[in-house]
């Protein structure tokens, strides 16, 4: 069998995928890009928000309109949420919801091993899931209704996984989870790891890599994992994405988010004290139900004052079945855009005063595939002059427009970075 793919939405989706291609390729089945040559389209999908259900049904129609040969199977968050809507859109597909995608091969009538040898298409960087599943209680949020189990990946796995993937000549590695700081599982040996107590783990294996890690909520970033990051030399990137969603007091606690915003603020700067130079990302969401001008307003004003590097910018979206959905107070989408388009001038305004503090300064960066451009260990992406070949590389940033000029490559513990902020 033939075999084509599609990922929509969070690095744990592209993740699932990438590793259902290993396993599959090592069975020895073809994997396909052109989508016209597929037998079999197996589509990861997100429901995270109104958009994406929407994108992927699009999608789906055009599939099945386009390719009516080919067998079709849906999986992920929204054939979670909702299979009944999918199989009546698409009676012929395979409908398989989160808790049965890791027997997927089975369903399809294949036996594969279930730990592939490698799990990386691309030689720059890996991402690798470490973790599934949220338990919490977000008001907006329909994630721990169709991720609601917490898994971790065993520390040995996840260390032959680095290993392999090192071996490859990947050079960044970045650790994956729907709540990547609740990683918790005991080694062979019965000792209980934390995230931490991984990452100082994968920090022993040999090689030139270096490792980032992808979302962490607030109370996750601790003292311990700060004090690896700081003190890694360079092997855990100094970049930290901690969702706030807002600013605001009043909006934060009908989010039921379990934090204030003075909490966040105590957090951040102990983390600042701890890891030099570290870049803080978040992700904030405008049009909250019940969100007034005002509480807009002071939540701007903390982002602005909190020293974020950039922002991932969405609008609410009402999911089916989450208190904040049935609240009456519901902004106008109109409303919510003008926010929305507020909130990304913002991230322009602090992604290019996080260019403008790093230029003439030194960095590594890894290439990315076209090799001419990359993103450094603080999250600036950079056209790199001259291209250069596949690892980690010694850059000193340009100004302006001006691409970051390659100097060498990067040696474990060298580095004359010079610390801005």
């Amino acid at each position: 069998m033939k075999f084509w793919f599609r990922a929509f939405g969070c690095r744990v989706n592209q993740c699932e995928i990438e590793e259902l291609r290993a396993r599959l390729a090592e069975a020895g089945c073809a994997l396909v890009q052109e989508l016209s040559e597929a037998e079999v389209c197996v589509v990861n999908t997100c429901t995270v928000t109104r958009d994406a259900d929407r994108e992927a049904f699009k999608f789906l129609r055009r599939l099945r309109r386009d390719h009516p040969k080919a067998r079709l199977v849906v999986t992920g968050c929204l054939a979670t949420r909702d299979p009944g809507a999918l199989r009546s859109a698409f009676p012929h597909a395979l409908v398989v919801d989160n808790s049965g995608k890791d027997a997927l091969p089975e369903a399809l009538g294949l036996s594969l091993d279930p730990e592939p040898r490698a799990v990386a298409r691309r030689r720059s960087r890996a991402f690798l899931k470490i973790q599934d599943g949220c338990d919490w209680g977000c008001s907006y949020c329909v994630v721990p209704r169709v991720r609601p189990k917490l898994w971790s990946l065993a520390p040995e796995r996840a260390a032959r996984r680095v290993r392999r993937l090192v071996e490859e000549g990947v050079p960044e590695i970045v650790l994956c989870g729907i709540r990547l700081g609740r990683y918790s599982c005991a080694d062979a040996a019965g000792k209980e790891l934390d995230l931490a107590g991984l990452v100082a783990r994968l920090l022993e294996l040999p090689g030139t890599f270096r490792l980032r890690l992808s979302s962490l909520e607030l109370g996750e970033a601790g003292d311990r994992l700060a004090g690896l990051i700081a003190d890694s030399g360079g092997r855990v990137c100094p970049h930290l994405h901690l969702p706030l969603q807002s600013g605001s007091d009043a909006v934060l606690r009908r989010m039921k988010r379990p934090y204030l915003a003075a909490d966040f603020a105590l957090r951040v700067e102990a983390l600042s004290r701890r890891i030099p130079g570290v870049a803080l990302f978040t992700d904030i969401m405008t049009g909250f139900p019940g969100e007034s001008e005002a509480e807009f307003r002071e939540g701007l004003k903390f982002v602005e004052r909190i020293g974020f590097r950039g922002l991932h910018v969405f609008r609410y979206s009402a999911r089916p079945g989450t208190p904040a959905a049935a609240c009456a107070e519901q902004i106008p989408p109109a409303v919510a855009r003008e926010r929305l388009d507020i909130c990304k001038e913002l991230d322009r305004s602090l992604r290019q005063a996080h260019l403008r503090a790093a230029a003439g300064q030194e960095r590594v960066a890894v290439p990315l595939e076209t090799r001419s451009s990359g993103v450094t260990e603080d999250f600036l992406a950079v056209r790199l002059d001259p291209q250069p070949g596949p690892g980690l590389w010694r850059v000193r940033v340009g100004a302006g427009h001006a691409p970051a000029r390659v100097l060498g490559p990067w040696q474990e513990g060298f580095s004359e970075r010079t610390i801005v902020g």
